[in-house]
């Protein structure tokens, strides 16, 4: 059997229209997860997979490296500070602490996994259980607070940064009285990790700046001599990187608003229609998002052979399918549930055809008369992964996982099974963030013959596939459109920015400047990302809720504000309802992550 293993990158755009960041996951994830990710697959022979990343995610990952290298070239703290784009980088480079200052370290400084980040260290656990305590807060000095801002950055560096790097080691061994050299030489080093990550995705890591590599290689000037002579001795893991719409809208919606309408009535699931006949522009927006694509696909290097692409939350329609052929895409992806509604059979289950028996969902397809291909997900072991296997041992998960898969290369030795799932998040729930379980799995998958992994120009080459001629709307959860419109946040939310783009597009035609226009269309291609809608609802933590619809209401007021508009009233008004307060621990994970069937 075959199999392609896919893990997705993706954050939103976070900052506003000025360039500072308003919460501070890009830079977070990218020390911890972006990095981890390619690494633990390159240090594997044999291992064959692929990870998708957002240009949105590349583009904000390059404007802090410019800002980090921009500041630590000064050496005032003031100017330090200053220069330095995230407010949660800002305290390892300031001299002196105000009390707003320390009051905003106690709150933000413990947003890290309880058990497998906190806890993990007991420095940053008995620090944050002071936090706890008010009273004790007034007779702590600045050297406490100076701790916790390291022990955070310390909690969030990927297994490969606390493992192999000397200085991180170093910094992790000392546990407290962390001086202002300290916690400059941390900023020194997190600024020189996310420099050389981008590099691990074919990227520079400003824009214009020379790749000086066209394929990845391990960091030798970032981790210990021993490791890094263990590693050459060894045949790199391969992995091709692929890409979502620049924004990571969902294109279906852009296209045709009642989309999730459509499959709600086929489908029979509850929904309440939005009140738009149609959203402004949108087939525009679709293709401003695709076609930006283009400038991140390089030709010089193992990582990019084809044009493949991971739709946003997978979600997919027959007209957006038709606009991925137009742009010349050559291979993407959605999820079971789609494929599943769009047959009408339960696509699991054997069915004959041309004299013998297959598995739908484990087959590659080709859409309609396009060369175009497209596989679709198994929501059950994607799930597996994301959600049962972190509170495993990591060769228990491994094992568990490759036997499933033989049950499929039993039932058919032609299958080709599609493992599609969010990159980031599981792992801050594993055991030391994930690295155990992956190195087992991708050790074991490399030894069992009778899987063979694909990169995704492997799937698109292979001969056998059969062809689709239609598609119902849809995407991986649950296989409709529910997490982004069809309940009353969420259409209120879509009815906003409907707005905001109608005025956009009436603004524009009497402003001749095309740099003023450029900003404000920018504007709207950002509030137009998928996780605005995603957080809104009654099934997502308030907190999160809050925090989300905050920025995407930052975002539409922007849009007014560079059109020298005042931002209509509303905008000021919170889009979460406060019942939602009785729902707060309803959501898996955090409402983070989704299963693909509730």
């Amino acid at each position: 059997m075959n199999l392609i293993l896919w893990w997705h990158m993706h954050q939103p755009d976070y900052r506003t229209h000025d360039n500072e960041f308003m919460l501070p996951w890009v830079y977070l994830h990218a020390i911890k997860d972006y990095i981890d990710m390619p690494l633990n697959i390159m240090s594997v022979e044999g291992v064959k997979a692929n990870i998708n990343i957002t240009p949105v995610l590349i583009d904000q990952w390059q404007e802090y490296n410019l800002r980090l290298e921009t500041a630590l070239r000064e050496k005032d703290a003031q100017k330090i500070e200053s220069l330095l784009p995230d407010k949660f980088l800002k305290p390892l480079a300031i001299d002196k602490l105000t009390d707003e200052w320390r009051i905003w370290m106690v709150k933000y400084y413990k947003w890290a996994n309880k058990e497998r980040m906190i806890e993990r260290f007991e420095p940053y656990k008995r620090l944050v259980e002071l936090s706890l305590d008010d009273y004790k807060l007034h007779y702590l000095n600045d050297s406490y607070y100076f701790d916790l801002t390291v022990w955070f950055h310390l909690a969030w560096c990927g297994e490969w940064i606390k493992r192999y790097d000397p200085v991180i080691r170093q910094l992790i061994n000392k546990e407290y009285g962390y001086t202002y050299h300290d916690r400059v030489l941390l900023l020194n080093r997190i600024s020189e990790w996310l420099k050389y990550g981008l590099s691990l995705y074919g990227q520079p890591y400003i824009k214009g700046a020379e790749i000086l590599s066209p394929h990845p290689d391990y960091p030798s000037l970032l981790i210990d001599k021993t490791i890094l002579g263990d590693l050459s001795k060894k045949k790199k893991g391969e992995y091709a990187v692929t890409f979502t719409p620049f924004y990571h809208p969902i294109l279906p919606l852009l296209l045709d608003i009642n989309a999730g309408s459509l499959i709600a009535q086929i489908t029979g699931i509850q929904y309440e229609p939005v009140e738009l006949n149609a959203y402004p522009d949108g087939l525009k927006s679709a293709e401003e998002n695709m076609e930006r694509i283009d400038n991140y696909y390089r030709k010089d290097g193992k990582l990019f052979n084809i044009k493949a692409v991971w739709p946003s939350e997978g979600a997919v329609s027959a007209e957006m399918l038709n606009l991925f052929a137009e742009e010349k895409i050559n291979f993407c992806a959605s999820g079971e549930e789609v494929l599943s509604n769009s047959l009408g059979v339960d696509v699991h289950k054997p069915v004959s055809m041309e004299g013998h028996n297959i598995i739908p969902l484990y087959k590659i397809y080709k859409w309609k008369n396009s060369s175009m291909k497209m596989v679709f997900r198994d929501s059950g072991l994607s799930d597996i992964i994301g959600f049962t296997y972190a509170k495993w041992r990591g060769d228990d998960a491994a094992n568990d996982f490759v036997s499933r898969l033989k049950e499929i290369d039993n039932a058919d030795k032609n299958a080709v099974v599609s493992i599609i799932m969010d990159g980031e998040n599981a792992w801050e729930y594993y055991f030391e963030n994930g690295f155990y379980f992956l190195k087992d799995l991708y050790e074991l998958l490399a030894q069992t013959n009778e899987i063979n992994m694909l990169t995704v120009k492997d799937a698109f080459e292979t001969e056998e596939s059969l062809v689709l001629d239609s598609i119902y709307p849809g995407s991986w959860v649950n296989g409709n459109l529910q997490m982004w419109i069809g309940e009353k946040q969420k259409n209120c939310a879509w009815k906003l920015l409907a707005n905001a783009k109608q005025e956009f597009l009436e603004w524009k035609k009497h402003i001749k400047n095309g740099t003023k226009i450029k900003k404000v269309e920018e504007q709207i291609l950002k509030s137009e990302g998928s996780d605005w809608f995603w957080w809104l609802g009654e099934d997502n933590p308030l907190l999160s809720q809050s925090m989300m619809e905050k920025v995407f209401r930052r975002h539409l007021k922007s849009v007014y504000v560079l059109m020298d508009k005042n931002p209509p009233a509303i905008l000021d008004d919170t889009l979460v309802t406060s019942k939602v307060i009785s729902n707060i621990n309803i959501a898996e994970m955090g409402g983070i992550m989704k299963r693909g069937k509730s």
